[in-house]
C-alpha cells in the first residue's frame, strides 16, 4: 500500500496536491480528543466520508514539525457514514502529540479529506521539590607537600552516579596535568574520595563524563602530550572507564590519535549503553576543523567507529555538545566558526552518525559558543550557549520538533563578555536549569526556567567572589530534585560544590 508523505505540517498523498489537516474542505471524520494512559494514546473518530476504503492516521509533535504516518485502519462501512473507529498509538514518554485522520481509496484519491486535528493534553506540571538545607563545600583541596602547589577541579563535568551521589571528572595539575575523579560520599558532598585516574603525560583536558549502560562512570578527554616506550604523541582523544561506582580504580586508552583534539569534547550514552563522543579535530585556529563523532562498540571504547559530521570554519569553534533523542539517534550541537559564527545542529541518521543532516538554528550575532545540550520531558532537545551581538549573552535554544529543523531562541542573561560556559539540565519539576558564570564579581549564577521552552526564567546569583576565577560550572539534578553545581574555585585551587537548597538555587540555604 502506498503511504502519503508528510512534510512541514502538510500531508501529501501520492499524485495529489498538498492539503492541510487543520483546514479541511470535506471532513473525513470527526476526531475526538485523545485519551492518554502513560505512553498509550487511544484515538476515536466518527466516519463522515461516504466512499472511503481505509483511514490513515497521522501525528506530529505538538511543538511543530511535519506529520508522520502512524497506521491505516480498514473501513467497515465504505458507502455509509456515522460508524465509529478507534486505534491505540504509543508515544515517547512525556511528549505531547497532535493527530489527524485522512481517507484513502485504493487506486483512487488519498489525502483529499481530513478530520479535525486533536492534540493530547498539555504536560502536567510536576511538583516542586521541597526546600532543604543546602550549602557550599570546597572539596579535594590540595594537601601538604608535595601537593601544596597543585591545582585541582579545573573544567569539571559532573553526573549523578548509580548510587545517587555526584561524581565529577576534572583536570588537575602540579608538575604535570592529570585526569582527576572526585566522588561525593553524601548527597551534600560534604566529603569526597578522589583519585588521579590517568597520569600519563599532560592529560585530562576538557573532560566530559557520563554513566554508561553498565552503571559505571566513563570519561572522554584530551591528552596534550604523552610518551610511552619509543612513542610520543600529542593532542589525542582518550577514554577512561571506571571499574566501580565510586571510581576508585579504572583504566584509560587512546581512541583517536590521528586527530588534533584540544577541546570541544562531549559525551552521551547511546541506546546500546555505549559512549557516543563528539569533538573537534582542529589542526590550528587558522585552519578549518572537523566535527567528529565516535560511537564506541563496548563500554570502555576498545572498539569504535568514527564519523565526520561537518567541517567548520576558522576562529573560535569552542565546543560541541551531544545528546540522544527519543528516536534513539544522536543530535550534535556546535558553532560553525568564521565567517558565519552560527549555532548548528547535526541530526544523526544512524547509530554511528556516518550519515547526518546539519542545519543552522541560531544565526543571530556569533552564536553557539560553548554549547550544552539536554532533552526536555517533551522529547525536544534544548541547548544553552553563548552569543555575541555585540554584547555577550547566555541563550537557550529549544528545538521546535524532534528533528530540530529550527529552534526558538531566548536570551537568558546578558553577560557583556564571553566566558559564561553554560551548563544545562532538566530539573525535577520538568523545567530546564542553567548554571553559568557572570563577569560581575565574578559570580556563579543559576537560572531556573519557568516553562519547558525557557522563554521566561528566574535568575539567582549563587556566589560572588573575586576568588572564583574561570568557573566552567557543571549542573546536575540530585535524586531529591534540587540542583547541584560543581565549579572551580581559583582562590582555593580546588573543586567547589554547591548543594542548592531550593529549585531556584537561591541562597541563603537552610
Amino acid at each position: 500500500m502506498a503511504v502519503a508523505a508528510a512534510s512541514a505540517g502538510v500531508l501529501v498523498a501520492p499524485g495529489a496536491a498538498a492539503a492541510s489537516p487543520s483546514g479541511p474542505q470535506v471532513p473525513a471524520a470527526v476526531l475526538a480528543p485523545p485519551q492518554v494512559s502513560g505512553t498509550s494514546v487511544t484515538l476515536t473518530w466518527t466516519d463522515q466520508s461516504p466512499d472511503e476504503e481505509e483511514f490513515w492516521v497521522f501525528r506530529r509533535n505538538a511543538a511543530g514539525g511535519p506529520f508522520s504516518y502512524v497506521v491505516s485502519v480498514g473501513s467497515t462501512s465504505t458507502p455509509g457514514t456515522g460508524a465509529a473507529y478507534s486505534v491505540v498509538d504509543t508515544i515517547p514518554a512525556g511528549t505531547r502529540q497532535c493527530y489527524a485522520v485522512t481517507t484513502y481509496i485504493v487506486f483512487g484519491r488519498a489525502g483529499e479529506e481530513f478530520s479535525n486535528e486533536q492534540c493530547t493534553s498539555a504536560l502536567p506540571r510536576l511538583p516542586v521539590p521541597a526546600a532543604g538545607p543546602g550549602g557550599f563545600h570546597t572539596v579535594d583541596v590540595p594537601g601538604p607537600p608535595p601537593e601544596q602547589n597543585a591545582i585541582r577541579g579545573i573544567d569539571p563535568s559532573g553526573v549523578i552516579g548509580r548510587d545517587g551521589l555526584a561524581v565529577f571528572a576534572s583536570s588537575t595539575h602540579g608538575a604535570s596535568r592529570h585526569l582527576r575523579i572526585t566522588h561525593c560520599r553524601d548527597e551534600a558532598c560534604t566529603s569526597v574520595s578522589a583519585i588521579s585516574l590517568d597520569t600519563l603525560g599532560e592529560t585530562g583536558y576538557a573532560p566530559a563524563m557520563a554513566i554508561g549502560g553498565d552503571g559505571l562512570p566513563v570519561v572522554a578527554y584530551a591528552s596534550f602530550d604523552a610518551s610511552f616506550g619509543s612513542t610520543h604523541t600529542k593532542y589525542d582523544l582518550k577514554v577512561a572507564k571506571c571499574t566501580s561506582v565510586t571510581c576508585g580504580s579504572g583504566g584509560s586508552r587512546f581512541v583517536d590519535r590521528a586527530s588534533t583534539v584540544r577541546r570541544g569534547i562531549a559525551l552521551a550514552i547511546g541506546p546500546d549503553g555505549f559512549p557516543l563522543i563528539s569533538y573537534l579535530d582542529e589542526p590550528s585556529d587558522t585552519q578549518p576543523a572537523q566535527v567528529k563523532v565516535i560511537h564506541c562498540l563496548d563500554h570502555s571504547c576498545q572498539n569504535k567507529r568514527e564519523s565526520v559530521v561537518d567541517t567548520v570554519g576558522t576562529g573560535d569553534r569552542s565546543g560541541t555538545a551531544i545528546t540522544v533523542l527519543p528516536t534513539g539517534l544522536a543530535l550534535v550541537a556546535y558553532t560553525d566558526g568564521t565567517p558565519h559564527g552560527d549555532l548548528k545542529v547535526a541530526r544523526c541518521h544512524n547509530s554511528d552518525c556516518s550519515a547526518s543532516t546539519a542545519v543552522t538554528v541560531d544565526a543571530a550575532g556569533t552564536s553557539g559558543r560553548q554549547p550544552s545540550i539536554t532533552v526536555g520531558r517533551d522529547g525536544l532537545a534544548i541547548i544553552a550557549h553563548e552569543r555575541t551581538d555585540p554584547d555577550g549573552k547566555v541563550v537557550v535554544s529549544r528545538c521546535v520538533n524532534v528533528l530540530c529543523t529550527a529552534t526558538t531562541n531566548s536570551v537568558l542573561d546578558t553577560t557583556g563578555s564571553l566566558g559564561a560556559t553554560p551548563s544545562i539540565a532538566i530539573g525535577a519539576d520538568g523545567f530546564p536549569v542553567v548554571a553559568y558564570s557572570h563577569p560581575a564579581g565574578p559570580s556563579l549564577r543559576v537560572a531556573r526556567c519557568e516553562n519547558v521552552a525557557c522563554t521566561a526564567a528566574t535568575r539567582s546569583t549563587v556566589e560572588t567572589s573575586a576568588g572564583l576565577g574561570w568557573l566552567r560550572p557543571s549542573v546536575l539534578v540530585a535524586p531529591d530534585g534540587r540542583p547541584v553545581v560543581g565549579y572551580w574555585r581559583e582562590s582555593e585551587a580546588a573543586l567547589r560544590v554547591v548543594d542548592c537548597g531550593n529549585v531556584l538555587c537561591r541562597p541563603p540555604f537552610g
